[in-house]
């Protein structure tokens, strides 16, 4: 199963509104993912995994996971354009493309 990491400043309320989405989201077309919320420390930690990283903050490339922002999910300016990105990229990962830290 995939894990998708919802990453906020603080890991707290940010991206809990945002995992909320994305799981709703992710539960309309049928596929089976963990999300799970975490802060920017968390993904420094060499023990992090994650397939695919939803942020509201800036991260370098060099974290190796692929990522999408998830600040039109927070402002609610146009929703479909991070679900389609997040469904694009899973579609990767699924087919052997490049995924995260495992």
């Amino acid at each position: 199963m995939l894990t998708i990491a919802i990453v906020c400043g603080a890991g707290i309320a940010t991206s809990a509104l945002i995992a909320e989405q994305v799981r709703d989201h992710l539960t309309s077309r049928g596929r089976e993912t963990h999300v799970v919320q975490a802060t920017v420390m968390d993904l420094l930690s060499p023990d992090f995994q994650a397939d695919l990283v939803v942020s509201t903050v800036d991260l370098p490339d060099a974290l190796g996971i692929p990522q999408v922002s998830g600040m039109p999910l927070l402002l609610g300016t146009s929703p479909k354009v991070t679900f389609d990105d997040i469904d694009r990229l899973l579609d990767r990962i699924d087919a052997g493309g490049e995924g995260g830290r495992r």
